[in-house]
């Protein structure tokens, strides 16, 4: 299969073939001109440093052109705007509007809130490991790294229990819309019968907080003024969708992919369980390796340079997160699980003016999982074939088989013990 082949096909994304090709196309064409289905072309861009470079540019790499998500066919170009509300998702809009919007739902998201919500959060987590059996059979996808993540920012949006199922199948066909397991009808159907879902939810939350007192982020999307203009209801839902989805896609994708890694990589297991005050750095290394994100989508606002090659005012860069994540101009030994990394630049979380808000919630979800999963179980075992998802997007794990084994006596959580 030609290159250009192997970028624009989600199955090739889940196996991990597009690890050796990244590490080809970045020595011999780091900047590629790449064909795609809708006959446009786009750059691929694969060095970390390109990969900075963009990222911290929002002047001449617009994240409000087009949009973010990787859109390369005439199909979800038709309907980009409505699924992702480019120029209304904080996601999709270039600074200086960009900061005012990402101010407006912040709060939550920041170190002294995060710290001061830490226990609340811990609670969260030990609530959904204890609805999992003291050992036997899980798929820890689904049971477990899906529904952390959907615990701790429903809480956050002040949004209730019953719809957990429901949200997670939408962000599901949202997000994932290319791989079959979650298609209802074509890819294109799939992603705008997710989003429309998360949208008309979103929508009637946010409506019945209008004038209310509470403090998060939805309702403050809701009671929120920028420049004087109340932010209008279309504004509120996209970036209420965008705090859900970016709230449980990735860190599910990051737990469960470092979850395996460590599995697949015991002397690295027994490090946390000897030392647990290493899950700090831990989590940063399971984001690096998972590669929760797979590509976003800038667009040039100017004709200009970039790796040698010249690019042209409105042409698409695309930014391949998981071979930036392997550049050996930036990590020494890539290929390499180690829990210990540090410094660790990964751009798991991005960079520049489009950090992800939520990154610092992310690793604390990991650290704590992982406490309780090394507090509660001897050992885990993979007893079923691993199946990742099938995107040119968010990519990760859709199920990991797993067998627990209780601990005899476990201590209690942070014990250097474990």
């Amino acid at each position: 299969m030609h290159v250009d082949e192997q970028l624009n096909d989600p199955a090739f994304f889940a196996n991990g073939a597009h690890y050796a090709l990244f590490d080809r196309m970045r020595v011999d064409d780091p900047v590629h001109w790449t064909a795609s289905p809708d006959g446009r072309g786009y750059w691929s861009v694969f060095r970390h440093a390109d990969i900075k470079t963009i990222l911290n540019d929002a002047a001449r790499f617009s994240s409000e052109r087009e949009g973010v998500f990787p859109v390369i066919d005439d199909a979800m170009a038709a309907i980009a705007a409505e699924a992702w509300g480019v120029g209304e998702n904080v996601a999709m809009i270039d600074p200086p509007r960009h900061t005012a919007v990402r101010k407006v739902i912040s709060t939550p998201f920041l170190p002294k809130a995060l710290a001061d919500g830490e226990e609340r959060t811990r609670k969260l987590v030990g609530e959904i490991f204890d609805a999992l059996p003291a050992q036997g059979e899980i798929d820890l996808v689904a049971d477990l790294a899906v529904r952390i993540p959907m615990a701790v920012i429903c809480d956050i949006l002040a949004l209730p229990t019953s719809a957990w199922d429901d949200m997670l199948t939408w962000g599901k066909q949202a997000i994932g819309g290319s791989d079959p397991e979650y298609q209802v009808g074509s890819v294109a159907d799939t992603v705008l019968h997710g989003f429309r879902r998360l949208q008309a939810y979103a929508e009637q939350h946010s409506a019945a907080r209008r004038g209310c007192p509470f403090s998060d982020p939805l309702t403050a999307l809701a009671n929120a003024s920028i420049d004087g203009q109340p932010l209008t209801q279309s504004m509120i839902t996209y970036n209420a969708v965008q705090i859900i989805l970016a709230g449980f896609e990735t860190t599910r994708n990051a737990f469960s992919g470092g979850v395996l890694a460590l599995l697949e990589n015991p002397a690295q297991m027994a490090l946390l369980r000897e030392d647990p005050r290493r899950l700090r750095l831990a989590a940063e290394e399971m984001v690096r390796w998972s590669d929760p994100v797979i590509s976003l989508m800038r667009v040039a606002t100017c004709d200009t340079e970039l790796g040698g090659k010249q690019v042209r005012e409105n042409d698409r860069m695309m930014l391949w997160f998981p071979s930036a994540n392997r550049d050996p101009e930036v990590f020494e030994r890539p290929y390499e699980f180690d829990v210990t990394r540090h410094p660790n630049l990964h751009l798991g979380f991005g960079a520049g003016p489009h950090f992800c808000l939520g990154g610092p919630l992310a690793k604390m979800e990991i650290r704590l999982a992982m406490e309780e999963l090394l507090t509660r179980y001897d050992g885990i075992e993979i007893t079923g074939p691993v199946e990742r998802v099938q995107s040119t997007f968010v990519g990760g794990l859709k199920h990991l088989p797993v067998k627990l084994k209780a601990r005899a006596c476990a201590p209690s959580v942070g014990q250097t013990s474990i």
